[in-house]
């Protein structure tokens, strides 16, 4: 049998727990370095595994995925999300991922492209009043509202920064949850529990009353939440309870907004340090769209901008880690896992593999081509997941991107300010850029 190196301990009663704790990032970088791309953290927590290997990450996630659970800290994510997709496991998961399936079929989203069409039209018409933009904040604000009019089929009749702080308020808090396990519980009243339960109750008591005004005024609507609504489980005909909506609801409505936000931020700060790469960019934009809104046939036709983001992602992947609990004693291509031992899935180290990715740090859209992608292990890249369980919108999300991408480079030259703070990643439960990203714009 093979052994998992054992990471020298940092102390002699927390090992590496603190160490990991304060900079989780910095240490799966320094350790892979080291240590390659499996290790025991040395916790004294839990037993911890890191691995960055594809082999690995598809015998956990696809080929022997029985023997590998959801880890304890999707329960702490079921305080926001409730049971919905993300969080939810076993039969009632491959239930609803039935259910919730033809909601995210391609067809489906055609029907949704005019919408983020318009929502973006919104902030070029809104940053043509601008000279300058804390990015970050700008995009979170377009995804949350591409995201309540896609899924809800309106705005919401309350302002989006109110939202977006409370979005913010509680993943911080569910991040700090996870990563440093001796908080408080729950109920005490300290002024972060209190500061969750109220974010908390404030963005379901909105999702709940949409749903139910949406259940006493039935009319057509070409929007997820009727497509939710009305999809039934193709083996029973049962639909979604209230619950149910409102769990799957709020899950589309907090993650569908957060990862893409986070995504674009990145890929207009890779672009502002390849002035190279941006050119080929708009010169594919300008050359298929000559001008125009992109659509659903040119939205095909843009595959630099489809590999800008895919490289984007490479670089530094929203979902950075996948955290999985050995259900069963199992062997996984040699190296004995004890039941309850926990996997953390490297995703950022993963996408910088040197085995799988040559100059792995640099940004280079072009290993995206088609013949390139056909080279790599099928697992080295997972910004989506991987296996049964991959994002249910990755192709909603996609779409999103490039739309919000190629329309904000056709009506404006974007750069990183000169007084803007240096941009570097922050692990929370997606990996956003911390401090922001501040651009300076120029219309074109």
């Amino acid at each position: 049998m093979k052994e998992v190196p054992l990471i020298p301990a940092d102390h002699w009663f927390f090992r590496n727990s603190l160490v990991v704790l304060k900079d989780p990032l910095a240490f799966f970088v320094s350790t892979f370095e080291e240590y390659g791309d499996i290790y025991n953290v040395n916790s004294n927590l839990y037993t911890i595994y890191v691995t960055a290997n594809p082999e690995h990450i598809q015998e956990i996630m696809v080929t022997n995925k029985t023997d590998y659970a959801k880890s304890d800290d999707y329960k702490i994510l079921k305080y926001s999300l409730g049971n919905g997709l993300l969080t939810s496991e076993g039969d009632f998961w491959k239930k609803q991922r039935r259910i919730a399936q033809p909601a995210f079929h391609k067809g489906s989203m055609k029907k949704l492209l005019d919408i983020m069409i318009d929502s973006t039209q919104k902030t070029v018409d809104h940053w043509k009043q601008k000279k300058q933009v804390q990015l970050t904040d700008e995009m979170s604000l377009l995804a949350l509202d591409i995201v309540t009019k896609c899924l809800f089929g309106t705005e919401l009749e309350t302002d989006y920064v109110k939202i977006q702080e409370a979005v913010t308020v509680e993943n911080e808090y569910l991040a700090e949850r996870i990563m440093k396990p001796f908080k408080p519980p729950f109920w005490v009243p300290t002024s972060k529990n209190r500061a969750y339960r109220k974010s908390r109750a404030y963005s379901s008591s909105l999702i709940l009353g949409i749903i139910k005004e949406r259940q006493e005024n039935p009319s057509e609507h070409n929007d997820l939440l009727s497509m939710l609504m009305s999809a039934e489980d193709e083996d029973t005909g049962e639909k979604m309870s209230n619950k149910q909506l409102k769990d799957e609801s709020i899950t589309i409505f907090v993650a569908g907004h957060e990862t893409t936000a986070n995504a674009l931020s990145w890929t207009f700060y890779l672009l502002s340090q390849h002035p190279e790469k941006m050119q080929l960019l708009q010169d594919e934009i300008e050359r298929v769209l000559q001008g125009s809104n992109p659509d659903f046939q040119s939205l095909k036709e843009l595959s630099y901008t489809q590999m800008v983001l895919e490289e984007s992602m490479r670089l530094y992947p929203p979902a950075w880690t996948v955290v999985r609990k050995v259900a069963q004693d199992t062997n996984m291509k040699g190296y004995d896992f004890k039941k309850d031992t926990r996997l953390i899935l490297d995703v950022f180290m993963l996408h910088r593999h040197p085995d799988y990715w040559e100059n792995p740090t640099a940004f280079q859209p072009e290993r995206f081509e088609p013949e390139e992608k056909k080279k790599r292990h099928k697992y080295a890249y997972i910004p989506f997941g991987a296996g049964q369980r991959m994002c249910i919108g990755n192709n909603f999300a996609m779409m999103e991107m490039k739309i919000v991408l190629v329309m904000l480079l056709q009506n404006f030259k974007i750069s990183l300010a000169k007084d803007a703070p240096e941009v570097v990643p922050e692990p929370l439960i997606t990996l956003r850029p911390k401090n922001g990203v501040l651009m300076d714009l120029r219309p074109l």
